[in-house]
């Protein structure tokens, strides 16, 4: 399939091509996410549970555990995404594994702002069922954009992957071995 390739204008006028990730690697990287995140959610989940039951707090009437088990699944589920896009320079760990990133419109990396936008509105794109929504968004938008990416002004692209360099020649050796600058 032939990816289209999206054009990048900075501020120093540098033009810049990247290719566009579709729904296919999108949709990949969410679902290795999600894995993560269930992981997670679970873990937590029994955690509770067994401190509720070391507590004895199973006959009581006290929320405070599930309240707790509910403020840190929400944490989880919306900040994931949010940090680490972020801190990690637009890359979640299946974003990072499938060789994506989420990038500025202007070829910046995201912004805290940005961010924020972005996920906020996941909210929007998972309706009405199944991430229904954003799936016919990324499908049919140019740069296959959810509404999210709109409204924070990022896109979703390949990174290029660096090449390994071959085996150093024995002429090479020997310059490093000497010391010598090109």
């Amino acid at each position: 399939m032939n990816q289209e390739q999206v054009q990048v204008k900075t501020p120093e006028y540098v033009s810049l091509q990247f290719q566009s990730a579709g729904l296919g690697s999108r949709a990949s990287a969410f679902i290795i996410d999600q894995a993560i995140i269930m992981i997670a959610n679970i873990t937590i989940l029994i955690g509770a549970i067994y401190l509720m039951d070391f507590m004895g707090l199973f006959m009581g009437t006290s929320w405070v555990p599930i309240a707790i088990v509910t403020i840190l699944a929400f944490l989880i589920n919306w900040g994931y995404f949010f940090f680490l896009e972020y801190f990690t320079g637009g890359r979640t760990l299946g974003k990072k594994m499938l060789g994506i990133r989420v990038m500025q419109e202007n070829g910046h990396s995201i912004t805290l702002l940005s961010s924020f936008i972005r996920n906020l509105l996941r909210i929007v794109d998972q309706l009405p069922a199944g991430y229904l929504l954003g799936i016919l968004m990324i499908f049919f938008h140019s740069k296959h954009k959810r509404l999210g990416d709109l409204a924070a002004g990022t896109l979703v692209v390949h990174e290029r992957r660096v090449r390994k360099r071959k085996k150093k020649t024995a002429i090479e050796k020997e310059i490093e071995r000497r010391g010598i600058t090109r």
